[in-house]
């Protein structure tokens, strides 16, 4: 499987030299392109501190923070239409500046078929509707009334929708393809719109299994969407056991990739 990275980040420039260190550790050779999402006016610096690391560095404007923060599979798409469709890919994956990955690619995601998209704590949305932000709030709620009526009437799909956790996707080129056909509109947020969408172009969906259960204090030690910031402790006597975790969120830390074998 051909596969590349997209690389999202906005600040913290040391951390995202060390991150992409790290992960070309574990992937030599491996395609990386940058999606940045910070200040515009900043782009060319991180530009020139970050070349030799990316294959191509993609800007995403004109759109206010929130919007960049909330909608990453609407900023995948602009740069799928502005420039990933020229790139020859199978799978493109999704990384955080602030996520771990202590493995390749190829072993993380060996269990996700070339065109099925992946995607992190994916669990039925009645198993989380009373508890979930994005759907037990009256606003919020709203919205995910609006994007069921754009799929009723444009998609034909009336199915049930799904939560998940934004960190650590993988798209195919093949979904990338088609969803570049229609006009997504901006409700809710990627964690709920972005498999419920892709349900609706009939792709398959398969869980990344990094994130292990929902409203768990302990699974907070390990992957989080919370803030709640990994240890090196905790991360370390994953990696030491031979069937433990590779995969952490967030760690907003330098590492030394000499401690990984």
């Amino acid at each position: 499987m051909k596969r590349i990275v997209l690389y999202r980040f906005h600040n913290k420039i040391e951390i995202c030299q060390n991150r992409l260190e790290l992960l070309r550790k574990f992937n030599p050779g491996i395609p990386i392109y940058g999606l940045y999402g910070g200040k515009e006016d900043e782009f060319e610096f991180y530009t020139l501190n970050l070349v030799s690391y990316f294959d191509d560095i993609y800007c995403i404007r004109n759109q206010p923070d929130e919007w960049k923060w909330k909608n990453s599979d609407l900023a995948i798409r602009l740069w799928y239409k502005d420039f990933g469709y020229t790139i020859d890919f199978d799978m493109v994956h999704i990384m955080e500046w602030d996520m771990i990955l202590l493995d390749s690619l190829d072993n993380l995601y060996r269990h996700i078929p070339k065109d099925t998209v992946g995607i992190t704590g994916l669990i039925p949305l009645k198993k989380i509707e009373n508890k979930w932000f994005w759907i037990r709030d009256e606003k919020q709620s709203k919205q995910w009334k609006k994007l069921r009526e754009f799929a009723k009437q444009n998609l034909n799909f009336e199915g049930e929708g799904y939560g998940s956790l934004g960190p650590g996707l993988c798209y195919p080129g093949s979904f990338l393809e088609r969803y570049n056909q229609i006009e997504v509109p901006d409700l809710c947020n990627d964690e709920l719109r972005l498999p419920f969408i892709v349900k609706a172009l009939g792709f398959e969906v398969m869980d990344t299994g990094f994130f292990k259960k929902w409203f768990s204090k302990k699974e907070l030690k390990y992957f989080n969407c919370n803030n709640i910031e990994i240890s090196l402790e905790s991360m370390m006597k994953q990696y030491k056991k031979k069937k433990g975790r590779r995969v952490f969120h967030p760690f907003r830390k330098l590492l030394d990739p000499e401690m990984f074998m």
